[in-house]
């Protein structure tokens, strides 16, 4: 059998098999990344870049064009197929994927490793902890699903060993454990940071996912550049262009398309002193990635009125409880919306940075 293989489709899933494979070097010997190739051009071409720093890391990766016409998927589906039957171990970035559940009855690993698919990780813990389906946060409530496709997986008689290896703030779910994520091949293959003055503000793919209104967010970001004279958008991969030709137009800031994850462009290129940013996985891995760098990231609160009428409560409560973990975990300030007051504060408006 091969020994280990990876199966990952995004950015952040390559970047975060490649910190799992600096930490277990013995683990990962044989490691082979299968990257199950996005549809977007800023996520292939993200993951392209890696893909040459996997290639630089000495680890072997594999593209598969999974979503290439239905000729095409069926094809690549049957060749990964065989590999993922062949691995003893598995290495997984999205269980939520159909793609991967359509290939994991093919599988007879006995050991499988979650990496982080960054803030979904806390609900794919919370969901097979309580054993209900795996539906993503903003798709609506999930349903009880002890027999459903994962769950049955995961508690085959043949699997020894479930690890997750993440940054996020989880127990580990019945009969697995949970492993560190400290991006520690981030840090010393493209560290140290180096600060730019001014501000930041990431932008968030939270209007694309239909949680929330593109006027409120657009109106916030707005107030946001005024408030702390925000001079970079630094757009998220899945922002669409109108809505950043709206953004820049309304708020005169430059928009940046990062050519590697947040975590990578906060390492290999100038970064403002004060990063803002909204709820995110970001809010989580910037503090460890930066830690040490004189870089402050603050989390942008969202307002309930900004969240879309069909949004439900699940989303809500999964933004709310993304956001209060941040805060807590790594001591970041936050900024209330506009309009809302900090205690004790006398203005709305927060202070420009230096």
């Amino acid at each position: 059998m091969t020994e280990t293989l990876a199966l990952v489709e995004s950015p952040a899933q390559l970047l975060n098999v490649l910190e799992w494979a600096h930490a277990h070097p013995g683990e990962a010997a044989s490691l082979t990344i299968a990257v199950l190739q996005p549809v977007d051009p800023r996520s292939r071409a993200q993951v392209r870049r890696l893909c040459r720093y996997a290639s630089q890391a000495k680890v072997v990766w594999r593209r598969y064009e999974v979503r290439a016409g239905y000729l095409g998927r069926a094809g690549e589906l049957v060749r990964l197929g065989r590999a993922v039957a062949a691995a003893r171990r598995l290495v997984i970035g999205d269980l939520f994927s159909r793609t991967i559940q359509l290939l994991l009855p093919r599988s007879r690993a006995r050991e499988v490793v979650v990496v982080d698919d960054g803030t979904a990780t806390t609900e794919l813990v919370a969901l097979l902890t309580s054993g209900q389906q795996l539906t993503r946060w903003h798709q609506g409530d999930a349903k009880t699903a002890k027999g459903g496709p994962v769950n049955r997986w995961l508690a085959r008689e043949e699997l020894e060993r479930a690890v997750f290896f993440t940054c996020m703030p989880v127990a580990a779910p019945p009969g697995a454990e949970v492993r560190a994520n400290e991006y520690a091949w981030s840090r010393t293959t493209f560290g140290p940071a180096r600060p730019r003055p001014g501000t930041d503000l990431a932008g968030s793919s939270l209007v694309e996912t239909g949680v929330i209104d593109e006027d409120r967010y657009i109106e916030a970001v707005g107030w946001i550049s005024r408030t702390r004279a925000a001079g970079r958008y630094l757009a998220h991969r899945r922002e669409s262009a109108a809505k950043l030709d709206r953004i820049a137009e309304l708020t005169g800031m430059e928009i940046v398309h990062p050519e590697l994850p947040l975590e990578l462009t906060a390492l290999t290129e100038p970064i403002g002193l004060s990063l803002l940013t909204f709820a995110s996985t970001i809010a989580y891995t910037l503090p460890i990635v930066l830690r040490g760098a004189p870089v402050r990231v603050e989390l942008c609160e969202i307002d309930d009125a900004w969240i879309t009428p069909d949004t439900a409560a699940r989303s809500v409560d999964f933004l709310r409880r993304i956001s209060s973990l941040a805060v807590a975990r790594h001591g970041l300030a936050s900024i209330p919306p506009q309009g809302r007051r900090r205690t004790g504060e006398r203005s709305e408006a927060l202070p420009a940075a230096q």
